[in-house]
């Protein structure tokens, strides 16, 4: 789970590692007002968690309070890759010596953390480890023994020579520190500034968390670039051990197992039908299938709803009973097919039979289906 900039630099803040002055708004007229408080020159910089905002155009300079109002205007109605720019970052703009970067992250090929630094600030690390690595230091931590004064000294002295390299070695300690108990997946200060009077200052900042670990962050779970209603139903889907992603099709998929779901999805590309959602609700019982429905029920683009039901631990019977007290509550408008294989799937045929739902056992077969069903509807 991605957080935005001002949310990473707050922790950095508790962290020890400096951060230039700022405030956080949400209309031109809030910019103007941080912006004469702050002192220009100022920077203003949308708040999205998508990465390359300099390219797009979203981070500009003003001179003046009254030019921060205007150029927020501009960019609080600018989308970045789908994202709206709903606040925006006003930030003292400080004189630069030098830009670096630091980050950490981790390495699941060795299972362990990476001290990422460089000299080439600004960047982005993906482009300058492939094009000249050797710019880049790659330093190993021991998740047991946790980052050394040594190492945080070889990252230090990587990044810069003389008097700056001790406050360098702080903030590299810090920021590990700080990766650990925020239990996050990639942290990254890009640019790490020298200004011209020798300070280190964290000027922007990026961080994952991992999505597992989020009870023991719940400062940090709210909202981010969706309602509050989609974020109570993605909390909703993530305590039932549910992933879900809307993919904006007319055919809505509920079926147990990642793996089944892709592949459910890759047929029905394949086969010119449009997707609404990818679904997996793994384990599931009676109850959580009718609850499962609800997703579906409200959405008015849905025209047929495929449900996959491969049981192992599953019980078909149940399941097809969950089906039942659906209908028998509610006509949606939707149209339904049914794949069904597995534990008592023949009990749980004769349910749906009952009810005049015909279970289809071959996958491809029933997402031939569910595309047919959904044409007719067009």
């Amino acid at each position: 789970m991605r957080i935005y900039e001002y949310e990473v630099k707050d922790l950095l803040d508790q962290a020890g590692i400096p951060t230039p002055r700022r405030e956080l708004v949400q209309d031109p007229a809030q910019a103007q007002a941080a912006a004469a408080r702050l002192g220009c020159p100022v920077a203003l910089k949308a708040q999205t968690l998508i990465k390359a905002r300099g390219k797009a155009g979203l981070i500009q300079f003003a001179d003046t309070p009254q030019q921060a109002g205007e150029l927020a205007a501009s960019l609080l109605a600018r989308e970045h890759h789908g994202e709206k720019v709903a606040s925006l970052l006003v930030e003292e703009k400080l004189a630069l010596a030098g830009e670096l970067y630091l980050g950490v992250v981790v390495d699941y090929t060795n299972c362990r953390p990476v001290i990422l630094a460089s000299r080439s600030g600004g960047m982005e690390i993906e482009s300058l480890a492939e094009l000249d690595p050797d710019r880049l230091l790659r330093l190993a931590v021991s998740p047991s023994q946790g980052l050394t004064p040594d190492q945080a000294q070889v990252a230090s002295r990587f990044l810069a020579d003389g008097d700056v390299a001790g406050e360098l070695a702080k903030v590299v300690s810090a920021l590990y520190g700080m990766f650990v108990q925020r239990d996050l997946e990639m942290l990254e200060i890009n640019p790490l500034a020298i200004t011209k009077d020798g300070q280190v200052v964290a000027l922007d900042g990026a961080a994952a968390m991992d999505g597992d670990a989020l009870w023991r962050q719940p400062e940090l779970v709210k909202p981010r670039n969706q309602s509050q209603e989609e974020f109570e139903r993605e909390a909703d889907f993530q305590r039932r051990g549910w992933s879900y992603l809307g993919l904006g099709g007319d055919i809505g998929i509920l079926s147990s197992g990642a793996g089944i779901t892709m592949a459910i999805l890759d047929l029905m590309r394949m086969w010119g039908g449009r997707p609404a959602n990818f679904l997996d609700t793994a384990q599931m019982d009676r109850q959580g299938i009718y609850d499962a429905f609800q997703i579906f029920r409200d959405q008015p683009g849905i025209k047929t709803v495929l449900v996959n039901i491969f049981a192992g631990l599953n019980r078909c019977d149940l399941l097809a009973e969950g089906i039942k007290d659906f209908l028998g509550e509610y006509k949606p408008a939707f149209k339904l097919v049914v794949r069904m294989a597995g534990n008592r799937e023949e009990e749980g045929k004769r349910i749906l039979e009952e009810i005049g739902v015909s279970p289809i056992r071959e996958l491809e077969a029933s997402v031939h289906k569910a595309i047919e069903v959904t044409e007719d509807q067009r």
